[in-house]
């Protein structure tokens, strides 16, 4: 059981958002997507993209271009990074048992063209590669970037799982009721490939340790024709990771805090002076949490890179980023952005090749489940 839960512990630990914050133990699961991704080609440019990143929304226009004198036929993907299905045994999550178990659990649709394609899903399964204790285990858990589980998501153990009856589904409660149908032989097998194992210590609800995670990604098949433009436009839900939030206003180490408990999010976030004081007038204090200010936060996570799987870099790029609310607080490490509205951001690029992933922090006053 150890090693389910070593594995877990760090699922805990990356469902809390900004676990740096000395407070910010208590979060909630989410689902990160990405772009859309081509086999690497030099035939196929992206003439522009328009990309729209709200709290509950995102939405993106392209324009492709074939620069080649031949029509080229491909698989266009929209995948979304594995999530551990320990995530949400041990984390609450805004999405409903109904929307885990969906084929399309972000509602994603997209059109070429102006016209509806048939998208079709794929979901896999993957033991993810052993935890690995960190060098130093008092410092804090910093996450790792999407793209890291979305590289490498370990063993594929769909055929494996499929084989016992057990669904390719994100919702807990399924998956372990197929689970509480096994043999004691099968239990034990998954026992010993780490994928699974019984746990009568905390109750019906969280009476398997879940070790592996599901990924899927969503495709078809798409023919650009020779020396003309494609728009593609594709849209989906977002359901963020987040937790518990909390801001302190460190000038220099104390007893209590001899380091900046904010300073992994400052990292991360890109946090600046001017940033930090709008956090601390948004958040209401804390006086029980050390003279914190405390709210909710939002990390919204898309894989940018996957832009570079085509021809050469973005010729003109559009971001726009909604923090939802003008009492809400906004931060993503990016230059060139610009307020354009109460609530809107945008950063506007040419010949534009990322080279890194976006992370956005939300910040706000408001509790994420409400009663």
């Amino acid at each position: 059981m150890q090693k389910l839960l070593n594995r877990l512990m760090g699922v805990a630990a990356a469902a809390a958002l900004l676990a740096a914050s000395a407070a910010a133990n208590d979060g909630f699961a989410g689902l990160t997507a990405t772009g859309l991704e081509f086999g690497k080609t030099d035939k196929i440019a992206m003439q522009s993209e328009d990309l729209y990143i709200g709290m509950h929304e995102i939405r993106v226009a392209y324009v492709f271009k074939n620069t080649s004198a031949e029509d080229v036929t491909g698989t266009v993907a929209f995948p979304m990074p594995p999530v551990l299905i320990g995530t949400f045994i041990v984390s609450p999550t805004q999405m409903t048992p109904k929307d885990l178990d969906a084929e399309n659990p972000l509602n994603f649709t997209a059109t070429v063209d102006g016209k509806p394609v048939a998208v079709k899903t794929e979901r896999r399964a993957y033991l993810p590669p052993p935890y690995k204790e960190p060098e130093d285990p008092n410092a804090p858990y910093v996450p790792p970037p999407a793209r890291a589980e979305y590289e490498e998501p370990g063993e594929d153990v769909t055929a494996y799982l499929t084989g016992l009856g057990v669904p390719i589904v994100t919702d807990p409660e399924t998956i372990m009721a197929a689970l509480d149908k096994l043999t004691p032989d099968q239990v034990k097998a998954l026992k010993e490939k780490g994928l699974a194992e019984k746990d009568d210590s905390n109750g019906p609800e969280m009476r398997w340790i879940i070790g592996w995670s599901v990924g899927i990604r969503h495709y078809w098949d798409q023919t650009f024709p020779a020396g003309a433009e494609v728009k593609i436009e594709h849209a989906y839900t977002a359901f963020p990771n987040g937790g518990l939030f909390y801001w302190y206003d460190w000038t220099k180490p104390t007893e209590d805090w001899p380091e900046d408990p904010n300073g992994e999010d400052k990292k991360r976030y890109c946090i600046d002076d001017g940033t930090a004081k709008a956090i601390m007038t948004a958040l209401p204090a804390q006086p029980d949490s050390g003279g914190a200010h405390g709210g909710t936060a939002y990390n919204i996570a898309y894989i940018l890179t996957t832009a570079n799987t085509w021809k050469g870099p973005i010729g003109t790029f559009r971001l726009t980023l909604d923090k939802g609310d003008t009492k809400n607080v906004l931060s993503v490490c990016m230059d060139g952005v610009k307020k354009t509205s109460d609530t809107q951001f945008t950063v506007e690029k040419t010949n534009f090749s990322p080279d890194r992933d976006l992370e956005i922090l939300i910040v706000t006053r408001d509790p994420a489940f409400k009663e």
